[in-house]
């Protein structure tokens, strides 16, 4: 299986755990840590989620079309920043306000306040 196939099932693989969250058009956020974050199995209050890029892209989850769309720019983006030495760490959906998060890695568990906190200043600007 190619690097753009694999790095496509995990992209989907998030955004299944977090599609059925969504009723309509919502903004999701796609979380990329930087990759030491990964490989040196930082603690928690090691890892500075300002070092995270954090791109949001509104989504209409009854729209195929718009499904369809965020799956292949999430998949580009998460190929070329993988190049740049980010990991796709996570996915949220934001719903008024209300966060659902996916993630394959247990250490989102103890970052979530922190990134919930970065994304509501990013709403703000």
């Amino acid at each position: 299986m190619s690097v753009r196939h694999q790095v496509r099932n995990y992209v989907e693989k998030l955004f299944e755990n977090i599609k059925e969250k969504g009723l309509g058009e919502h903004t999701i956020y796609c979380i990329y840590s930087p990759v030491y974050v990964q490989r040196e199995s930082l603690p928690a209050n090691q890892i500075d989620v300002e070092e995270f890029e954090i791109i949001d892209t509104k989504v209409n989850l009854k729209d195929p079309e718009s499904v369809k769309k965020f799956l292949d720019r999430t998949t580009r983006e998460a190929l070329e920043n993988e190049v740049r030495g980010y990991y796709l760490l996570a996915m949220v959906l934001d719903r008024d306000g209300e966060y659902f998060f996916s993630s394959e890695n247990p250490i989102i568990e103890e970052l979530k306040d922190d990134i919930m906190d970065r994304i509501e200043r990013l709403k703000e600007e």
